[in-house]
């Protein structure tokens, strides 16, 4: 992982430091876009803004709950978190 991403998670999690999160969103939400272009394809155009309003509202939350020591890579936490967050959304639109 690159150390400013680890660094950043460091400081937003140990000081709710605001920049630190800002700069995370920078970094990692193209992790997320291609999830939201899967959704979309699949459920409509709708779905994506919504999805994306809602990714960026839960960001925070899914970020202060990463474990930097854990071998699990951020990519991976990433998408999986999103894609189970993602389809909770779904099925309450439904």
């Amino acid at each position: 992982m690159e150390e400013n991403i680890k660094h950043w998670i460091e400081r937003y999690q140990q000081e709710g430091d605001e920049e630190a999160l800002e700069q995370l969103k920078v970094a990692c939400w193209p992790m997320v876009e291609p999830l939201i272009e899967e959704l979309t394809k699949k459920h409509g155009a709708e779905v994506g803004e919504l999805l994306r309003e809602k990714g960026l509202e839960r960001f925070a939350f899914i970020f202060s709950k990463y474990q930097l020591n854990v071998q699990l890579s951020l990519e991976t936490f990433v998408a999986n978190t999103y894609r189970f967050y993602f389809m909770q959304v779904l099925k309450e639109q439904a």
